[in-house]
């Protein structure tokens, strides 16, 4: 793991237990606002840098204290929420809804993109060039040779999305590969693969460009034999029961930062992997097609 990601976790868990307040800052008759993130591999400065920028826009806008706390996955964010310890935190479509209905949550606002839609990215299998597998066909004819790795549980590229095509393929995971097994990231998922510790491997898109942008990993050594329909990229969640005038207020707040305060928009806006233009209302229709999978694929039952 990272020192600096295992440092600023650390940081942030202890506040959590402490319960403080930020130091040197009086909250004016309300409590400080409490929003986590958790960064990808790789990006840990840029997401400290993305939180501090946007304290120092809301405190004053909202005349209370912010405190922010780095996590290390989705899990302990759902968890930090359903114990009432944060208010808000970035999530991907597939956590989120778990977190709905498991914690208490709802969507605030979602990133957007260049052209006024949710911003997005996508799930890929990758598996080593030298393997032999090229095609969806190829991993449903040779299954039962093959070990396969997803991401974590809550992932959305590297669980959700491919767990839904190789339902679509007629694959049952468990039964019909020889091993699954769950990494604990992208970049981790994407090496056990090119070392062929693992047949196939499921990660993001954005995990893969950064890796090859860092030279992690060279083009010629991996394969992608799929990738997903566009994946809503950040959900922005908050506590139900925050009031609604915070809420309301938060959201205008957020919505208006490009415009009101570029400079720390900037850095607002580096902590994603994909061109952000600013912060959206959440449409009905965002997570439909979510919650249609979780109703028609076997192994994502939000209960199971």
């Amino acid at each position: 793991m990272h020192a600096r990601r295992a440092f600023l976790r650390l940081i942030g868990l202890a506040a959590l237990s402490a319960g403080g307040c930020t130091p040197g800052v009086r909250p004016s008759g309300s409590g400080p606002l409490r929003i986590a993130f958790v960064p990808q591999i790789d990006m840990e400065e840029r997401y400290a840098g993305a939180y501090s920028a946007l304290s120092d826009y809301l405190r004053p806008r909202l005349e209370r204290p912010i405190e922010t706390f780095s996590l290390e996955n989705a899990n302990a964010a759902m968890e930090a929420m359903r114990a009432g310890r944060i208010d808000l935190c970035n999530f991907s479509p597939w956590p989120f809804l778990m977190a709905e209905q498991r914690v208490g949550l709802e969507a605030l606002l979602v990133i957007g993109g260049p052209d006024g839609a949710p911003a997005s990215y996508r799930g890929i299998l990758v598996t080593a060039a030298a393997s032999g597998i090229r095609s969806s066909e190829d991993l449903r004819r040779r299954a039962k040779d093959l070990v396969f790795a997803f991401e974590e549980v809550v992932s959305t590229s590297g669980h959700f999305a491919p767990r839904v095509h190789l339902h679509q393929l007629g694959i049952s995971p468990e039964r019909d590969f020889r091993q699954v097994i769950y990494g604990t990231d992208g970049v981790t998922n994407l090496l056990a693969a090119r070392a062929g510790q693992v047949d196939v491997a499921a990660l993001s898109d954005s995990s893969l460009r950064r890796a090859l942008e860092r030279g992690r990993i060279a083009a010629r050594e991996v394969e992608v034999i799929w990738q997903s329909p566009p994946l809503v990229s950040s959900i922005l969640a908050v506590r139900s029961t925050l009031p609604a005038t915070l809420k309301t207020h938060l959201a205008r707040l957020l919505i208006e930062l490009p415009a009101v305060d570029p400079a720390r928009w900037a850095e607002v806006s580096r902590q994603y992997s994909v061109p952000v233009s600013g912060y959206l209302p959440v449409d009905s229709e965002t997570l439909d097609y979510y919650r249609r999978a979780i109703r028609d694929t076997s192994g994502l039952g939000l209960n199971s």
